[in-house]
């Protein structure tokens, strides 16, 4: 019996892995469709958001079941109450890609970014893409180090959002409110993606030390934090 569940936990930090690498194929889509204004990459993305959910609750359901009957001790314990967060995280990249090819397929066939932003977001969105690939190897390996650089990482993501939102209050900002609603809108999204790989990231040091890495200090306040967080508007 212990073997079968020794297995079926292998089996579930394997699916998370995949997970992931779904939710890195998502983003890499999103900003496709937002800088390259394609349609079918934001189409391909909602597709995938919707694939993402579906198999997130079948993992969920699978790993309480495993919670529920088998009683794990330890690091077991561990592994899976934080494989079940894990998979709320993973879930809602999926949420926040979805949101940003949204926003793409809204304003088709125009463009949402500014020329002059485009370097700024496309290197947002690279940020994403390598901090998913950076959660998919941790899920996979839990790579304690690996762990830890990942949660790093999201530094780059902050200082990339506060340098959009300082574009858009700049007092000679000449594109318009509506276009830097969506910038800023679009800026979180790509952050608050960073920011669930990073809890994947801590979760990790969790399950292989027992304790969870020291907090990092809160990131400088900045006045540019104007607009409700995303959720208020799309639910995430």
């Amino acid at each position: 019996m212990r073997e079968v569940f020794t297995a079926k936990l292998d089996d579930l930090r394997v699916e998370l892995a995949e997970l992931c690498a779904m939710t890195e194929t998502a983003i890499e889509l999103a900003t496709r469709a937002l800088l390259d204004t394609d349609l079918a990459a934001a189409e391909d993305t909602l597709d995938l958001h919707a694939e993402i959910d579906n198999r997130a609750r079948d993992l969920d359901r699978r790993a309480l079941t495993l919670l529920a009957l088998q009683a794990p001790v330890a690091q077991d314990l561990r592994a899976l109450v934080s494989g079940m967060h894990n998979i709320a995280d993973l879930r809602r990249m999926g949420s926040l890609a979805a949101h940003i090819a949204e926003v793409a397929r809204l304003h088709h066939p125009n463009p949402v970014v500014p020329e002059e932003l485009r370097g700024l977001v496309g290197e947002m969105g690279a940020v994403a893409e390598r901090q998913a690939a950076a959660a998919k190897d941790v899920l996979r390996t839990r790579d304690q180090d690996g762990a830890v650089r990942l949660i790093a990482g999201d530094d780059r993501a902050d200082a990339l959002l506060v340098q959009l939102f300082s574009a858009t209050r700049d007092p000679q900002w000449p594109h318009g409110a509506s276009a830097a609603v969506n910038l800023t809108l679009l800026g979180r999204f790509y952050e608050r993606f960073c920011d669930h790989t990073v809890e994947v990231g801590r979760r990790i040091v969790f399950v292989v030390t027992g304790t969870f890495p020291d907090e990092r200090p809160p990131a400088p306040p900045t006045e540019e934090l104007w607009l409700a967080p995303p959720h208020t508007a799309f639910g995430t």
